[in-house]
Formats: C-alpha cells, sequence, structure tokens
C-alpha cells in the first residue's frame, strides 16, 4: 500500500529531524552539571537516550584534577572511559556532567514540536513529492517556524548577565554548554 509506504517515510524523516535538532542541544534536553555515581564496579553509566556528554568535575579534588585539563573521559556506549587510564573502572565519586538528552517527540515544548513537524514535511514534500507548488510547507514556513522556536528557546533559557550564565556564543552557535554559577 502506498500510503503505508509514504507514512512510513515521512514518520522516518521526522525522527531523523528531530534527533538532528535535539542533538544540538535545547534549554528542554540538556542537563548542567547532573551528579552520576559510579556502579559497583566503579563504572559510570549514562543513559541510553544520552548523545553528548561532557564531564565538568567532581567531588574529590584530585579527581576534578585529573579530569580536567589533564584528563580526558570519553562516552563509549552507554558508559565512560577514562582514555587516560584505558579503563571503564577508574571512577571514584560522585562526577558532575553536562549532557544532552534525546526525548520522545510528545515530551518536547510545542515550539520545539511546531520547527520539527514544519522542517519534517518540507524535507518530505522535496524529497518525495518534488513539486513547491504540491507541498503544503515552504522553505518560508519554515523560516517563520525557526524564527518563533528561536525566540522560544532564547526566552526559556532565562539568561542573565549579572548571574553570569548568559552566553553570547550561545545565539551565534546552538548548543554551546552553559555554566551557571552557584
Amino acid at each position: 500500500d502506498a500510503q503505508l509506504v509514504d507514512v512510513s517515510i515521512a514518520k522516518s524523516i521526522l525522527d531523523e529531524t528531530s534527533r538532528a535538532l535535539q542533538s544540538q542541544g535545547l534549554h528542554c534536553n540538556t542537563e548542567h552539571e547532573y551528579p552520576i555515581v559510579p556502579d559497583t564496579d566503579g563504572q559510570l553509566n549514562v543513559p541510553s537516550n544520552c548523545v553528548k556528554i561532557d564531564t565538568s568535575g567532581s567531588t574529590s579534588d584530585v579527581d576534578a584534577i585529573a579530569i580536567g585539563a589533564d584528563g580526558d573521559v570519553v562516552q563509549r556506549g552507554t558508559r565512560l572511559y577514562d582514555r587516560k587510564k584505558f579503563s571503564f573502572t577508574t571512577f571514584d565519586g560522585t562526577y558532575y556532567v553536562d549532557m544532552v538528552l534525546l526525548l520522545d517527540f510528545s515530551d518536547l515544548p510545542e515550539h520545539v514540536k511546531r520547527y520539527i513537524t514544519v522542517k519534517s514535511a518540507r524535507r518530505f514534500q522535496g524529497r518525495f513529492m518534488g513539486s513547491d507548488t504540491l507541498g503544503g510547507f515552504s522553505e518560508k514556513d519554515e523560516s517563520e517556524a525557526m524564527v518563533y522556536f528561536e525566540q522560544c528557546e532564547a526566552q526559556t533559557e532565562d539568561n542573565n548577565m549579572l548571574l553570569d550564565n548568559y552566553d553570547v556564543s550561545k545565539i551565534i552557535i546552538r548548543g554551546a554548554p552553559r555554566r551557571a554559577v552557584r
């Protein structure tokens, strides 16, 4: 059935667009200084829906120094790996991470859903229908949805220069990590 194929393709494009946008790091799907504790084997496990993670500190000053300038901790699968010590099991104490999580479409705020939907519809129309006159969404519609999306993101981020949680580069480069003063 051609309709089922079209629905399957449209769903695939929707998922692809959602993943690409969320992977940049949005206000709604980014956790800053999130505490994680090693399991009984000394491994740091990260959520399976985590697409980007970076350590931002530890409760131990010695570990914080190791992870800081000299440390090299990366995500491998659903665990963190210490590239300097060549091990998954060298972690001790609570570590703080900045991470980006993929959320289900239904858990996203309305402005994010709208932008993803319009962008996906335009992509579907462009890839499979091939006619601007047949398509329901144009580049102008996508541009308007993107402007609204970016305005809503800026409003919900609660940036404040006085609290030192305002990062000018975030305006230019979507998804730049932001540090809040505690």
